[in-house]
């Protein structure tokens, strides 16, 4: 074990993000956790509290990287590995499938991969005497380099079984491999800019999509893009900016309910409408988060820390905005840490979405409208959810949503009335996939 200490060389070049980046990962796949939430927590300790932007940006780049390549990346690993280690030595395959996928996938240089990656084999105290195993592994994929770049994978290795298995209930052949194929490149960045501020859009530069939308295909430092700190744009994907945009022309000085608000996205758009908005947030360390944004974007809401299941009051409202908790599927190439899951939890997630629906109704008024929506591939959290409410509410219609009612997307306008939009569909950087419907109070 002594041996092993003495290895260890965390001054070496490139060393300290690609540990980071394993950290990230080992939670991630071991535990369920969000990579954005474990890297905001490792860079509070002392290890990693000075780390470089440039060093935080290859972290990152490895992790989603690794996490959106996984299928493949374990394709080529166990064409040299015979016997999987992932089991007794969960570290050292991390080890191997981050080095591959710097090595293929990332062409980063050989040697420098292959050197860190025996540095960190020989510094993981448990199995550092598979150091070698690590080395001839990485050796024959860096001889097959060429091979590897140039083989067109499947995507569809990229989805788990379980939830392939699934979507091909509810979706063609074609639109299984649309949602596969959007998994391969990095999402680019897409902004909403506030109303009053539409003429700084050719400033900015980037492409915009439709009115308001501002995309990115490069891009670095958040916060160091211009007017973020005027509070003048909010990041938000396309397809996020939708469900707000069908109901903005009649929401003005309206009164909103928006019970799932963190980290509020939607909750600027009702805001930029006009709308007089009460935020419900049930967790506390969010409600900071919102707190944070809004201020930033210089815009004002009742901010009200409550369960979105639970909280009632005597008023009754124009409209309540739901944007639920759920699977996340449809956003899994902006997440590809959702594909690790092992389930999504959808018996959990369903009824929360139902109880939020529910309780979502007793706040509006007669004739007031309730606007649903998930970032979810699944049926369960869309249309199966608004038709039961349907089915057992006399006094709930559902309001057809129309192509007049939106400036993009209108092909994915369900006879029913729905929205499901579909990841992917975007030319030139894709978009997340949404499902938004509308219920009007009778």
């Amino acid at each position: 074990m002594s041996a092993a200490k003495k290895t260890i060389k965390p001054q070496e070049k490139g060393y300290i993000p690609r540990e980071l980046a394993l950290e990230i990962l080992y939670e991630v796949v071991r535990k369920n956790v969000s990579p954005d939430d474990r890297l905001e927590f490792y860079l509070k300790k002392e290890s990693y509290r000075n780390l470089p932007k440039e060093d935080i940006a290859l972290c990152k780049l490895i992790v989603m990287t690794t996490l959106r390549r996984w299928g493949h990346i374990e394709q080529i690993l166990y064409i040299h590995l015979k016997k999987s280690v992932q089991s007794h030595s969960p570290r050292i395959h991390l080890i191997m499938m981050t080095a591959i996928c710097q090595l293929i996938f990332m062409q980063s240089p050989p040697y420098a991969v292959v050197n860190l990656a025996i540095i960190q084999t020989k510094n993981d105290k448990k199995s550092y005497k598979l150091k070698n195993l690590v080395n001839a592994v990485l050796r024959r994929v860096c001889d097959n380099i060429n091979k590897y770049t140039d083989y067109q994978f499947d995507n569809l290795e990229l989805i788990p079984k379980w939830i392939l298995d699934r979507w091909k209930n509810y979706y063609t052949t074609d639109e299984i491999n649309q949602i596969a194929n959007s998994l391969i490149n990095i999402p680019p960045l897409d902004i909403t800019l506030k109303k009053i501020d539409e003429k700084i859009a050719e400033d900015l530069g980037g492409r915009s999509i439709v009115p308001r939308n501002i995309r990115f295909k490069k891009f670095g430092f958040i916060p160091d893009i211009k007017y973020y700190h005027d509070g003048k744009w909010w990041v938000q994907d396309i397809a996020a900016s939708i469900p707000v945009q069908i109901i903005q022309n009649e929401i003005y000085n309206k009164s909103i309910v928006d019970l799932c608000a963190a980290p509020g996205g939607k909750t600027a758009n009702l805001i930029d409408a006009g709308a007089k908005v009460t935020a419900i947030e049930s967790s506390i360390d969010r409600i900071n988060l919102l707190k944070i944004n809004l201020k930033r974007l210089n815009f004002e809401a009742d901010i009200i820390h409550a369960d979105g299941t639970k909280w009632s009051t005597k008023l009754k409202y124009d409209g309540v905005l739901i944007d639920a908790p759920c699977s996340s599927t449809g956003v899994i190439r902006r997440n590809p840490d959702i594909l690790r899951r092992k389930n999504h939890n959808l018996d959990y997630l369903t009824n929360l979405q139902y109880k939020l629906l529910i309780n979502g109704i007793k706040l509006i008024k007669k004739g007031g409208f309730l606007l649903y929506c998930t970032c979810s591939l699944e049926k369960e959290e869309g249309e199966y959810q608004i038709d039961r409410v349907l089915d057992e509410r006399d006094d709930i219609a559902l309001r057809k949503i129309g192509k007049k009612d939106i400036s993009i997307f209108q092909e994915f306008i369900d006879p029913n009335g729905y929205l499901r939009i579909l990841p992917n569909t975007i030319a030139d950087g894709g978009n997340d996939g949404f499902f938004i419907s509308i219920l009007q109070k009778k």
